[in-house]
C-alpha cells in the first residue's frame, strides 16, 4: 500500500476547477498532486542533484499505479468575488493591437481553411503571415532595453496603480478536516522509493495556488474511503497514466509558463464507495462528462433554435484551435465526414416544468465515451483560448460572447455542471433509467414516410419504419435495441416544441432533408444516458431525458 497524505496548513485549499474558472476543485486531483511532486523535483537545488536520478524514477514508477482512493471530508465553498490585478508586464501591453490583429487574422484563415475557396485561404494565410511578422517585431522592441530614458507616459505604468488590470478569480474550499489522503491499495515500494518519494513530499509547500499552504508526507493511517474510481462515477477527476512526467515536460517545453496552457492528464470517473449506478447495464457512446456554458446575456433563444445555435458554437471552437482536430469539426483531414465518434454539441432547453419556457439555458459540450485524453486537451484548449481572447478584447465584456449575426449576441459562461440548476447538469439527462422521451425531435436516418397522414395505411407503415429507424439508431450509439418504441406526435415534456416548428435539417437546399419526429423509448433494464440518436445527434437534435423519479 502507497498512502500520501496532504495537510492544508491554513485550513483550506484555494484551487480553480478545471472545467470553470468561477469554481473551486474539490477533491484536489490526482493529477495537481502529481504535477505539484513534478513541480518540487525540478526545483531541487543543486545540492540535491545527486537524488534526482532516485526520484524521476520514483515519480515514473507513481505514475503507473493508476487512479487511487482518495480519502477527503465534505467541504464548504466560499463566494467568490471577481478582483482586478495588475498586469504583471508592462511591456507587453504596449503590443495589445498586434495580437489582436494576428488573432482575427488566424480566425479568418482557419475559417476560410474550412468553408472558403483556394483563393481566400491563401489571401487570409498572407495577411496572418503579415500580422505574425509585426506582432513579432513590436515583441523585441517592447522587450528590449530602452537606450535613453523611457518617457512619463510609459513609466508610469511600471507603478502597480498606474497598470492595467485583468479580472481574476481566486476559488477556495474550506474542508471539514483538512487532510486529504490518496491511497493505491495495491502499491508496493521498494524501501528506496518510500524513502525518496517521502523525501520530496517534504519538500512539497503548495498544492494549487500560491496560497494554498501544505505538508504532505506519506503515512499508514488511513479512514474510509471517500472517493474510489468507478466506471459511473458522477464525479471526473484529473488523473495520470504512464507517460505524464514526460508530458508535462513537453508541455513546460512548449508554453515556459507564459502562454495559456492545459495540463496533460487523463480522465477518470470516481463514485462514492457501493454507489448506485451499477443497476445501468449499458450505456452510450457519449459521456456524461459534459463541459457546460451558462448563458449570461444576450439573446433569449427557442429551443427550435438548437441545431443552428450549434453549428454557431462549433465554428466559434474551431477557430479558436490551430490545427482544427477531428473531434470538434466532425469531419477528417479530406473533409470527409469523420466515421469516429466526435464532440456532440448540445443546447439545453427548459423544460419539463410547469413555468417551462423552451428557452436555451445553455449549451453543453457532450465528449465520446471512447475520447483520448489528447483529443479532450484540445477541447479544453480550444475554450481557454476563447475565454483570453474575450478577455484581450474587452476585460470587462462578458465571458463567451457568441455572435448570432441579425440576431445579435447570446452571451455564455463556463461553469461546473455541479453547481447549476438542474437543467445544466449532466445527471439530468444522464441518470439510469429505463424510459427515455426525447426533448428535442430525432432527425430520422432514412425517410419514413408521412407521420402526418390522414391515410391510415400509410400512417401505419411510416410509423413501423420510423420505430424500426430509432432502434437501429440506439445501437448506433452503443445503446441496447429498446423494447418499445413509441412515436408520439408531440413532446411529452412540458416547454417544450413540436417537431413540426423546427427548420428544416441539414439546412442547406442542396441536402436530403430529414424527417422530424418525437419519440418515447422503452429498455429492458436501465441505461445510462445520455441518450442522443439519429442524424443530428452532434447538434443538439434526438436528445432524450429519463422519465420517472430521480
Amino acid at each position: 500500500m502507497l498512502a500520501i497524505e496532504v495537510a492544508f496548513l491554513s485550513g483550506r485549499y484555494v484551487a480553480t476547477a478545471y472545467n470553470t474558472r468561477t469554481e473551486a476543485e474539490w477533491p484536489p486531483h490526482p493529477a495537481r498532486l502529481f504535477s505539484a511532486l513534478v513541480a518540487t523535483h525540478f526545483a531541487a537545488d543543486s545540492e540535491l542533484m545527486l537524488g534526482l536520478e532516485r526520484e524521476r524514477a520514483a515519480l515514473q514508477w507513481l505514475e503507473q499505479l493508476g487512479p487511487p482512493e482518495i480519502r477527503a471530508s465534505e467541504s464548504s465553498h466560499r463566494d467568490v468575488v471577481t478582483v482586478f490585478v495588475p498586469v504583471n508586464d508592462v511591456a507587453l501591453t504596449n503590443v495589445d493591437s498586434e495580437a489582436q490583429v494576428v488573432a482575427e487574422a488566424r480566425e479568418a484563415w482557419l475559417l476560410a481553411q474550412q468553408v472558403g475557396e483556394v483563393k481566400d485561404v491563401k489571401a487570409s494565410a498572407k495577411r496572418l503571415k503579415a500580422g505574425e511578422a509585426a506582432y513579432a517585431k513590436a515583441l523585441r522592441r517592447a522587450l528590449e532595453v530602452p537606450a535613453r530614458p523611457m518617457d512619463a507616459k510609459y513609466g508610469a505604468r511600471v507603478l502597480p496603480e498606474h497598470r492595467g488590470r485583468q479580472p481574476r478569480t481566486f476559488p477556495s474550499v474550506t474542508p471539514e478536516s483538512a487532510k486529504v489522503v490518496f491511497v493505491w491499495m495495491n502499491a508496493e515500494p521498494t524501501g528506496e522509493q518510500h524513502a525518496v518519494l517521502d523525501a520530496l513530499l517534504r519538500r512539497v509547500v503548495r498544492l494549487g495556488h500560491s496560497s494554498s499552504l501544505v505538508s504532505m508526507r506519506l503515512t499508514e493511517e488511513l479512514a474510509p474511503s471517500s472517493w474510489v474510481p468507478s466506471p459511473n462515477g458522477s464525479m471526473v477527476l484529473r488523473v495520470v497514466g504512464d507517460g505524464q512526467l514526460a508530458a508535462l515536460e513537453r508541455a513546460f517545453a512548449q508554453h515556459r509558463e507564459t502562454e495559456p496552457r492545459v495540463m496533460p492528464f487523463c480522465s477518470q470517473s470516481y463514485g462514492p464507495p457501493g454507489g448506485t449506478h451499477a443497476v445501468a447495464t449499458a450505456g452510450s457512446a457519449f459521456s456524461h462528462e459534459w463541459l457546460v456554458l451558462r448563458r449570461i446575456g444576450g439573446s433569449h433563444l427557442p429551443m427550435t433554435a438548437t441545431a443552428g445555435l450549434a453549428r454557431r458554437l462549433r465554428r466559434a471552437l474551431m477557430s479558436f484551435s490551430d490545427p482544427v482536430p477531428e473531434v470538434l469539426s466532425g469531419h477528417a483531414v479530406d473533409r470527409t465526414p469523420t466515421d469516429q465518434p466526435h464532440l456532440a454539441i448540445v443546447p439545453l432547453p427548459f423544460v419539463g416544468h410547469a413555468q417551462a419556457t423552451g428557452l436555451i439555458l445553455g449549451i453543453a459540450l457532450v465528449m465520446p465515451r471512447s475520447l483520448g485524453d489528447g483529443d479532450r486537451r484540445s477541447i479544453y484548449a480550444a475554450v481557454a483560448a476563447w475565454e483570453v481572447a474575450a478577455r484581450l478584447e474587452d476585460e470587462d465584456a462578458p465571458a463567451l460572447p457568441l455572435h448570432l449575426g441579425s440576431a445579435g449576441e447570446f452571451i455564455l459562461e463556463r461553469v461546473d455542471w455541479g453547481s447549476v440548476a438542474s437543467t445544466l447538469t449532466s445527471t439530468a439527462w444522464c441518470r439510469p433509467a429505463s424510459v427515455w422521451s426525447s426533448v428535442t425531435p430525432v432527425a430520422v436516418d432514412h425517410n419514413p414516410g408521412d407521420l402526418r397522414s390522414r391515410d391510415v395505411q400509410k400512417l401505419a407503415r411510416a410509423t413501423a419504419e420510423a420505430v424500426k429507424s430509432v432502434k437501429t439508431a440506439c445501437e448506433r450509439i452503443g445503446l441496447p435495441v429498446p423494447r418499445d418504441v413509441e412515436i408520439l406526435p408531440a413532446p411529452s415534456w412540458a416547454g417544450a416544441a413540436k417537431a413540426r416548428h423546427y427548420p428544416r435539417f441539414p439546412e442547406a437546399e442542396n441536402r436530403t432533408q430529414r424527417v422530424l419526429t418525437h419519440a418515447r423509448i422503452v429498455f429492458d433494464e436501465p441505461v445510462l444516458g445520455p441518450v442522443l440518436i439519429g442524424a443530428g445527434r452532434y447538434l443538439g437534435l434526438g436528445l432524450f431525458r429519463p422519465e420517472g423519479p430521480a
